[in-house]
């Protein structure tokens, strides 16, 4: 592989989740691609499990401001002599005051933004089965009124806090901002120009989709796939395991097998009403999902809020393998010409040479 002409250190920052989720699956892949790229990457990864009582009494404000981080990241950029640093997750452990580590360092940042959250405390636009923008349009106290992150209210004050805070500081007027679809960021260019005060600089704006691993073979015929449909991801009521369990009991003992992948909050009420037609397999490996996904008729994706960008679409149709709706699963389709098109927007290289445009850019004018 050949290698840049210039290699850079590059420090990645993400706090996982307490459910692996497609967030975690970007950051690895990232950091993966970067260095077989022949860049020195760093990492810098929390998760929120909070410890002791004393811990959790004060995760609150460190969600707003952690000194912690502050201190250990600006250490980090010192010692590593970091160029660059780019931020997935902050919730709830880092918090956005790791911004201000690289802006006391003067080296440029960049946040791959996964969901709506600088706008949108629960960060998926959505409240109570529909799409909502309230807080993009009145204020994040809708949140908090609402209840919207968790269900709880009191959670709901500390997340709205958040990014409360950090408007006060300007903080997310500094920091470039990747979006994954031109949806995204044109949601975004919407929500900052109905604002009373512009909470990011539209010329620090991106847009980059998540790359996804081209597969070394062609897809597998029509024929020869089994009669099962793949629904992968959080088990949880916003990707629509509801709806498609309620989905595969209407459909009755005809139905294709329909193999549900992953773990969630959702999980026990599925396989207690799921029919015979329906198989968990729980967690799976990224390699084995894929497999499953090549040999299948179609995925299933019936997410009821907005998708920032869904990798597993991007993942069926890279091994052939469609997306449709429950009505079309029975259609033939070009699979070599879905899986190309798949690949050529989606692919490991494209997006490397994106995120590097991206890159160069934001260092050429922090250098400027």
């Amino acid at each position: 592989m050949p290698q840049p002409e210039q290699p850079h250190n590059i420090l990645l920052v993400h706090c996982h989740y307490r459910l692996p989720g497609g967030e975690d699956a970007v950051f690895a892949a990232e950091c993966a691609m970067l260095q077989a790229h022949g860049h020195r990457v760093i990492t810098y990864e929390r998760n929120n499990d909070a410890g002791g009582l004393a811990q959790k009494l004060l995760l609150p404000l460190r969600a707003i401001y952690s000194t912690k981080t502050v201190r250990e990241v600006r250490a980090l950029i010192r010692k590593e002599q970091v160029d660059l640093v780019h931020v997935h997750n902050t919730l709830l452990t880092i918090s956005p005051s790791v911004f201000q580590a690289c802006f006391k360092e003067h080296v440029p940042a960049v946040q791959t933004l996964h969901n709506f959250r600088i706008f949108c405390p629960n960060g998926i636009l959505m409240r109570d089965g529909h799409v909502c923008e309230e807080c993009p349009q009145h204020g994040l106290g809708c949140a908090v009124r609402h209840s919207c992150y968790r269900g709880s209210r009191a959670q709901s004050l500390v997340c709205a806090g958040i990014y409360a805070f950090h408007r006060l500081l300007g903080t997310y007027r500094k920091v470039n901002l990747i979006t994954l679809t031109e949806f995204d960021r044109s949601k975004l260019l919407e929500f900052n120009r109905k604002a009373s005060r512009p909470v990011f600089t539209p010329e620090r704006l991106y847009c980059k989709p998540n790359g996804v691993a081209a597969p070394n073979h062609s897809p597998l015929p029509w024929a020869q796939r089994k009669n099962q449909i793949v629904f992968a991801g959080r088990l949880e009521e916003l990707k629509g395991l509801r709806t498609a369990i309620e989905a595969w009991q209407l459909l009755g003992p005809d139905a294709p097998q329909l193999i549900v992948a992953g773990t969630g909050p959702l999980e026990a009420w599925a396989k207690e009403n799921a029919p015979d037609t329906v198989t968990f397999t729980g967690q799976l490996p990224h390699g084995t999902l894929t497999e499953l996904l090549a040999q299948s008729c179609a995925a299933l994706c019936p997410s009821l809020c907005y998708e920032s960008f869904a990798l597993i679409p991007a993942e069926a149709h890279a091994v052939g393998t469609p997306v449709r709706k429950l009505q079309n699963v029975g259609e033939t389709f070009d699979l070599t010409a879905m899986q190309q098109k798949a690949c050529q927007a989606y692919n490991a290289e494209q997006n490397y040479r994106e995120l590097m445009t991206i890159y160069r850019e934001i260092m050429r004018n922090e250098n400027s």
